[in-house]
């Protein structure tokens, strides 16, 4: 079938709920603004601008960098004010942040994605670690929203920054709030302490002109109404072992779910051959691209970042990004 709309059109209507031709996915999209060194330390390791100490392990997945295991800065949530130090925006070096990024994305063909990393329930796990943070939001709420407030407000700070210098289509709020198998949390307490962050997160994205869209790894089907009703765009990143077909089914017609990709299973190991890569990205877009709205295609295999692996630079996500292109061929020709 002839196709009049590019990638970067037919990607924008798929987001804003719009008739398009064909199934987008992750070559339509520029990603934009990441790791950035005032968030996790030059190249995702060091020291970044909240006092939080990066390491980069070998055997980290796509390169993913950890707070420093046992080195956590905050351990009572009731002394954030003397202890955490809110970084200053606005002596950052954003042109050349801006310039070291220019020539990576083709603005008359794809979106310009913002993805900004360590939202609210992130940066507080950062600053105290999983457990503490947990411990602080079921022992300490009033402190524990106040500091999550904090971050949020200066979360909004670097948006206006992003739309300055990047002028984005849309913004990817990273905030893993979900396990492969359970949330971190009851539903009840992401309702109380961070869906209203995430909500008016949201609302600032719509009143500068900006697609929202969450950004949750893991089991979060639990709280999918939710994301819903803060009014996100889209889910990202969504893995497998959330039912994805009753999400496009319920919610295609104004919510997308970007992801399905097996990323926990045998297609998303370093050990996974061709043909079980290929055969999952065919499945994805099968399975959930059929309906015609309410998904984009994202995956990757996890790779490991020593050198001496086989699979070191991930050769496997190129075989993705092949098949992807291909079976768009197809659809399109």
């Amino acid at each position: 079938m002839p196709v009049s709309l590019s990638p970067r059109e037919n990607y924008l209507a798929c987001l804003n709920h719009k008739p398009h031709e064909y199934t987008p996915g992750m070559p339509d999209a520029a990603p934009a603004g990441i790791t950035m060194p005032i968030e996790r330390g030059e190249g995702g390791a060091g020291t970044d601008a909240w006092g939080v100490n990066w390491v980069a392990p070998l055997s980290g997945g796509v390169g993913s960098a950890i707070p420093k295991p046992g080195e956590f800065m905050l351990t009572d949530i009731t002394k954030w004010k003397s202890v955490v130090k809110i970084p200053d925006l606005s002596v950052y070096d954003w042109e050349a942040f801006v310039e070291a990024e220019r020539g990576m994305y083709d603005r008359d063909m794809q979106v310009i994605e913002i993805f900004s990393s360590n939202f609210v329930y992130e940066r507080l796990a950062t600053l105290m670690g999983f457990e503490e943070a947990l411990l602080a939001m079921a022992l300490e709420p009033d402190a524990t929203y106040e500091l999550l407030e904090a971050i949020l407000e200066w979360k909004i700070e670097g948006l206006k920054y992003y739309i300055k210098y990047f002028n984005p289509d849309s913004y990817i709020y990273f905030d893993d709030v979900a396990t492969e198998r359970v949330m971190f949390m009851a539903p009840e307490t992401y309702r109380a302490m961070i869906k209203p962050l995430h909500t008016r997160m949201v609302q600032t994205c719509k009143d500068y002109g900006v697609i929202p869209i969450q950004h949750t790894c893991g089991n979060a089907d639990l709280i999918l109404d939710d994301m819903v009703e803060e009014g996100n765009a889209a889910w990202h990143c969504v893995q497998s072992q959330n039912d994805i077909v009753a999400a496009i089914e319920k919610y295609g017609d104004r919510f997308v779910i970007m992801g399905g990709y097996n990323t926990t299973g045998a297609p998303g190991q370093p050990s996974a051959t061709e043909e079980m890569v290929r055969a999952e990205v065919r499945r994805c877009l099968e399975t959930y691209g059929k309906y015609g709205y309410g998904y984009t295609f994202f995956g990757q295999v996890l790779t490991q970042m020593d050198p001496a692996n086989p699979f070191y630079n991930g050769p496997m996500n190129e075989v993705i990004l092949d098949e992807f292109l291909k079976i768009r061929a197809e659809q399109t020709a």
